[in-house]
């Protein structure tokens, strides 16, 4: 079958060790052998996954979900939604060869037995056996080189997979690494706008995460399954921002900031999934602990005036315990259910200072409340899920479940509260047409807190802090959303989808006493959202193996002001994203080439005292050029920033609140340059 022409076909169960855990979707499925994706040569299967028209992979924020519940990315391999926190969809199908993978299957979330997907979902079936034919090693790296900063060599992945007996392994070395900066002029401005002084700046921010990892999985003879994962990873961080003005009082000034970080984390997690009675029991476990002690450093030295400086240091330690049991079962006539318990426990530990810089040159603690705080949260859901086929082009899922949860935090307004919450979500896939569907949800979440807005802080380079708030609750989305899908045959693929949500504990910078300020809930609130995916081919055009792929959002998150009271935008909210490429594949070559346009938009963070705006000046325009067999591994090369994007920031601070008169604003506007960014993938 043509990846141009993909028409549906029945989705069908595969044999061989690791068979689907998947019903038969009764609407069909769109479904992509690996013959559709010779001509992008794919070394993996993610390269496989992108390459499908009108599918976008939606990751989320792994980590920083609640628990291991509903699943939070679309996408399955061999039926299987991937468990592990520490390793999103986009990595863990890196690190697949596309030989190994049989086929993909895009699906309809609400048709599956799976709690929390809707809309189209990508399941990656892999050969029978596969694994067994030795190991295959998979590399990508990806070195970038920026003007005026130091060349960044160490950005890569290798990983190898194979069989010991009869279970698969995976080892993975991963480096997350930057070499990130930019330079530019800030002005100061009083409060009448008149110019005061201007700032010469650069900034280089560098990091390093190297992460080793090691999966294994079994399919044992009676059917039953495991699968252990371990990982542990260090995060080194080394962030600087100096400056140089002439100022009328002062003289010459030179200002510096410097952030380091030297975390290390590990995790431990596995499932354990069984036949029982007339269903499948799954146990999953997961424990993950985080030490990450930071320091920030801020020195002026005046002309006239000398030296002065803060110090904010901090060390936190962070713990998540989870144990979840699931049961799923069919009844006669098709229905699936399925049974979960999850109990969680997390903790984090952080011990903080705010220290003076001293004529001696050394740091002086000053108390500035916030010393040490502790929090931890114990926390149990159950959840039933239903879902079955209501006609022959119409599937329901239907998850309806509740939560207990105990808070307890020391520290500014420490206290323990305790939460029931029930949640849930009900699910619509139907295929109108032989070529359009439409999803449709209506959800109840629960969010998870960040647990460092329960502790004090120091931003010693803008002069300004947040207390802790020992009343913070966890936010609640009330949440709905219709998404129509249209395949357009040999055009390609598009949808468009319309969001709202009725959300209830936001968080967002409050009034914490009449002189502090801390992150706090919000008054209900009413977010928009507006979304189009889209994949054009341009064949039947005349343009052989080109096509143009699009991802357009809209957003409003509508907020009342704890201030003011008014309706406004909440801070840094995203309010639109336009996100563009250009692929063409020449026909009959190993030859690729493309281009890329990126914007987009956020609210300005609103503190009691200041109104903060990051922003870009301008959109980031990318180029490329492919060749797909270079002693056999595909190499791109891309030019980036063509359009010369800055990085802008502008700030108005307020002599005390921002309903008052102002006290100074700051503009600033920081090129980058354009780069190259080298892209070497491949399989052994």
């Amino acid at each position: 079958m043509a990846l141009l022409a993909a028409a549906p076909v029945a989705a069908q169960e595969s044999t061989g060790n690791a068979p689907p855990a998947i019903p038969v979707p009764v609407n069909g499925a769109e479904r992509y052998p690996p013959a559709d994706f010779a001509r992008f040569a794919p070394r993996t299967a993610l390269d496989m996954v992108e390459k499908v028209p009108g599918f976008l992979i939606v990751t989320g924020t792994n980590g920083g979900e609640r628990g291991l519940g509903a699943a939070t990315e679309n996408v399955l391999i061999n039926g299987e939604r991937i468990a592990n926190k520490s390793t999103d969809a986009r990595t863990a199908l890196a690190r697949i060869a596309a030989a190994e993978v049989a086929y993909i299957d895009i699906v309809d979330g609400a048709g599956l037995n799976v709690p929390g997907l809707t809309g189209q979902v990508a399941n990656v079936v892999l050969v029978e056996g596969a694994g067994s034919g030795g190991y295959k090693t998979t590399i990508r790296w990806q070195p970038e080189w920026r003007p005026r900063l130091e060349k960044n060599w160490l950005n890569g992945e290798i990983s190898t997979t194979g069989k010991i007996g009869g279970t698969n392994l995976t080892l993975s070395l991963k480096n997350e690494a930057n070499r990130q900066g930019h330079w530019g002029a800030e002005q100061v401005y009083d409060a009448n706008g008149v110019l005061l002084f201007t700032r010469e700046e650069f900034g280089a921010y560098n990091g390093d995460r190297p992460r080793l990892s090691a999966a294994l999985a079994r399919t044992t003879a009676n059917g039953n399954k495991w699968n252990l994962n371990l990982g542990g990873q260090l995060q080194l961080l080394d962030e600087r921002v100096d400056s140089v003005s002439e100022r009328p009082v002062d003289g010459t000034v030179r200002e510096a900031f410097k952030f380091t970080e030297d975390e290390y984390n590990f995790d431990i997690g596995g499932d354990y999934e069984l036949g029982l009675g007339k269903g499948r029991l799954k146990l999953i476990t997961l424990y993950r602990f985080e030490h990450s002690p930071f320091v920030d450093r801020f020195i002026v030295d005046r002309e006239i005036g000398g030296r002065t400086g803060e110090r904010f240091k901090q060390s936190a330690d962070e713990g998540e315990s989870i144990l979840r049991g699931e049961y799923s079962w069919r009844t006669v006539g098709g229905t699936d259910w399925q049974v979960a318990l999850e109990g969680a426990y997390n903790t984090l530990d952080v011990e903080s200072e705010f220290a003076v810089l001293q004529a001696d040159g050394n740091f002086l603690p000053v108390p500035f409340g916030g010393e040490r705080t502790k929090v931890e949260e114990k926390r149990g859901e159950a959840s039933l899920t239903w879902g079955r086929a209501l006609a022959s082009n119409l599937t329901a899922q239907v998850n309806l479940g509740a939560e207990y949860s105990e808070l307890t935090s020391s520290g500014p307004d420490g206290l323990t509260r305790r939460f029931v919450r029930p949640k849930g979500k009900v699910a619509l896939a139907w295929k109108v047409a032989d070529k359009t569907t439409i999803n449709w949800f209506l959800q109840r979440r629960v969010d998870q807190l960040d647990f460092f807005d329960f502790a004090s802080s120091v931003d010693v380079a803008n002069g300004q802090g947040n207390g802790g708030n020992g009343k913070l609750v966890p936010p609640v989305l009330n949440r709905t959303e219709l998404e129509v899908v249209q395949d357009m045959g040999a055009w390609g693929n598009a949808s468009v989808a319309f969001a709202y949500a009725y959300a209830q504990d936001l968080v967002d910078q409050v009034p914490l006493s009449p002189t502090t300020e801390g992150r706090g809930n919000l008054p209900p609130a009413h977010l928009y959202r507006i979304s189009s995916k889209a994949t054009l081919l341009l064949d039947r055009l005349g343009w052989k193996g080109a096509r143009i792929n699009s991802d357009v959002t809209w957003r409003r998150n509508r907020v009342r002001d704890p201030l003011t009271g008014s309706w406004r935008d909440q801070s840094e909210g995203q309010e639109y994203v336009v996100d563009l490429s250009l692929r063409h594949d020449i026909p009959r070559t190993d030859l690729a080439w493309g281009a890329g346009y990126f914007d987009e938009r956020y609210s300005p963070n609103l503190r009691l005292g200041a109104i903060e705006h990051e922003s870009t000046d301008g959109p980031f325009v990318t180029a490329f050029i492919e060749h797909k067999d270079v002693a056999g591994f595909t190499v791109k090369l891309s030019y980036r920033n063509l359009a010369g994007m800055r990085d802008g920031f502008n700030r108005t601070v307020f002599v005390d609140r921002r309903d008052g008169p102002v006290a100074f604003s700051e503009s600033r506007s920081r090129k980058f340059g354009r780069f190259f960014q080298l892209t070497v993938t491949g399989t052994l």
